[in-house]
């Protein structure tokens, strides 16, 4: 996935990945994992590894970009207060709080527009961005009272983003974008933005869905220019009001003017086989063509999926990653609720330009909390095929590969344009189905150590540290954590430690391996007792890195937490082995522990508590 530069150095920056100047790396460096930025209405917006945001649960946002790339992120409730005068909009900025987003000039006002809403009446505020066409200038995001905004413009040829909105106390605001051309010169130019010619903004379905989340970016740039200072503004809301835009005539073809839809929908509570959309439209020339074009269900890519529990039923948030090639995703939308366990059928939009990334969250109780991410990754998904897709998969293990997600690039891994080594090991994943399960702000104990001297350590999962505090040669990587999840009574403690071989200048993908481990008859997150279990195991490198054969592999099983270890015999061939586990009737969880090494003398050793339920 493509991210721009300056928001994975801001996100990195605060994750403590980027040293502030060579050499001065600490020697306990901060956990990587979603940041936080505390907004001055109080709410809480992350911003999570792959720079993408994180709002509360029932809000509405209006985000925008200033020139140097940082969003200004901003409640939809808090809108009013901001065209007051209450705060400025450079406090809302989370990824340089206090920064940019000035007003539009020093120029007394001499572009005065007025805003008026479907019925006529004033909307309770509004929002505008612009930019000078065929030039890198632009300017807001301003808020305005009322209908009326007044901005100071040179003499020139102008795009104004602009957005209205009704009800935004609600936090579900009703919305009406608008693209509007505009020349200025030297009199006073005045730019009515009529909500009356306004037209449904959406999709339409052939079965009935409601509306879970939306974004919506409007922009206008110059044309071949995919980073650039121009107008933008962004909505996100759950589940979003209704939506609407001004059709515009033809806009000057020096800029790309248009916006990107993205949307989740669900189908109504009690249906009998549950369904989902998520989907994805760009529109290109401003608001132009049919703005609700029917969308059939046969030329959408099909998911049929299976929630499984991790041992306890509950509920899963569904959300989705769409990210175009011309048109970066800045947010997940998210689909509704799921029971665990159940299944339902989900439609996506499919386009040679899109790339689907699939999460779903256990409930938290915020940023800052411990909670887990499962991850699952289609890409590009095709017109009228039916996939199907398996989550929550039992048995838990330590796991390093980013199945699902493709940031951070890897789990160890030397970020040279950062000046950095991270190291990141997923302590209670899947490693079956193509499923990954992140645990987010996980507390335990990460340390990395070289010739038995300690170089940084941390107490949550996720370590970064300078490139110059890292030498050549062996390095040991220890982790431990033990949770306790309202979610799952699985994976309460794993343990790993890598021994591998670091060259400055080699591979950046570190030479790290774990033992992929996968049980037969695993349903719910439990096997049944008394039965012979087919277990496949696979001596896992991390993708990316130089390919060694593996040299030695053990499994060792306990049905006591761990109090005792049992080996068990494998059939080992190569990177991959096979072993038969008899279940006993009185066990009630299954633990287990793995070595491996590679023909270099790369080793890792790992164990988890309770992998999986025995019922």
């Amino acid at each position: 996935m493509r991210r721009r530069l300056i928001g994975a150095v801001a996100v990195l920056a605060s994750a403590g990945l980027v040293p502030a100047a060579a050499g001065a790396q600490e020697a306990e460096a901060p956990a990587t994992g979603a940041s936080e930025v505390v907004l001055p209405t109080g709410e809480t917006v992350g911003i999570l590894d792959d720079g993408t945001l994180e709002f509360p649960e029932g809000t509405a946002f209006t985000v925008a970009t200033d020139a140097d790339g940082g969003r200004a992120a901003v409640p939809l409730d808090a809108v009013d207060e901001i065209a007051s005068g209450a705060y400025e909009t450079s406090d809302f900025n989370v990824d340089s709080p206090g920064a940019g987003f000035e007003a539009s000039s020093e120029i007394e006002p001499n572009v005065t527009v007025t805003g008026e809403w479907r019925d006529g009446s004033a909307p309770d505020t509004f929002a505008v961005s612009w930019t000078r066409v065929g030039a890198a200038q632009g300017g807001g995001l301003e808020f305005f009272e009322g209908g009326t905004a007044e901005l100071g413009l040179e003499p020139g040829f102008y795009h104004l983003v602009v957005m209205m909105y009704k009800g935004p106390e609600e936090n579900v605001a009703d919305v009406v974008s608008a693209i509007q051309e505009v020349r200025v010169g030297e009199h006073p130019v005045e730019v009515l933005v009529d909500g009356a010619k306004a037209k449904r903004l959406g999709f339409d379905l052939e079965r009935e869905a409601e509306a879970e989340s939306v974004l919506l970016d409007v922009f206008s740039r110059r044309s071949g220019k995919e980073v650039d200072s121009g107008a933008w503004l962004g909505l996100a809301a759950w589940p979003g009001g209704d939506m609407y835009a001004v059709p515009n005539g033809r806009l000057a073809k020096a800029q790309d003017a248009g916006y990107v839809l993205r949307q989740g929908l669900a189908s109504p509570e009690g249906t009998a086989n549950p369904y989902s959309y998520d989907l994805f439209r760009h529109g290109s020339g401003g608001f132009r063509g049919d703005l609700t074009p029917p969308v059939a269900d046969a030329h959408l890519a099909r998911i049929d999926a299976d929630f499984q529990t991790l041992g306890a039923e509950g509920v899963l948030t569904r959300q989705d990653l769409s990210d175009h090639a011309d048109f970066p995703a800045w947010m997940y939308t998210r689909t509704g609720e799921v029971a665990l366990p159940s299944s339902r059928t989900e439609f996506f939009t499919a386009d040679p330009r899109i790339e689907w990334e699939h999460r779903s969250y256990f409930p938290f109780d915020g940023p800052s909390s411990p909670w887990d991410l499962v991850h699952h990754r289609s890409g590009v998904l095709e017109p009228g095929a039916v996939y199907d897709m398996s989550w929550n998969n039992a048995p838990l293990s330590v796991g390093i590969d980013n199945n699902g997600q493709s940031w951070p690039p890897a789990a160890f891994v030397r970020w040279d344009e950062l000046e950095s080594v991270y190291f990141g090991p997923w302590m209670f994943s899947s490693s079956t189905g193509g499923e990954g399960i992140q645990s987010e702000y996980l507390p335990g104990k990460i340390t990395l150590a070289s010739g038995g001297e300690v170089l940084a350590q941390n107490t949550e999962i996720g370590l970064g540290v300078g490139i110059a505090d890292v030498p050549a040669g062996e390095l040991t990587l220890t982790a431990t954590a033990d949770r306790n999840a309202a979610w799952t009574p699985l994976g309460t403690r794993s343990d790993a430690a890598w021994t591998f071989d670091y060259d400055p200048a080699g591979n950046p993908v570190l030479p790290v391996s774990v033992v992929e481990f996968a049980a037969s008859g695993v349903v719910n997150g439990a096997a049944e007792g008394g039965t012979v279990q087919d277990v496949e195991l696979e001596f896992a490198q991390q993708p990316g890195a130089d390919d060694q054969d593996c040299a030695a592999m053990t499994f060792e099983v306990s049905f006591d937490d761990g109090a005792t270890w049992t080996a068990v015999p494998i059939d080992r061939d190569g990177d991959t082995a096979t072993a038969q586990l008899a279940l006993p009737d009185t066990a009630a969880f299954v633990s287990v522990r793995f070595t491996a090494a590679d023909e270099q003398g790369n080793t890792v050793a790992h164990e988890t508590i309770r992998s999986y339920a025995v019922a």
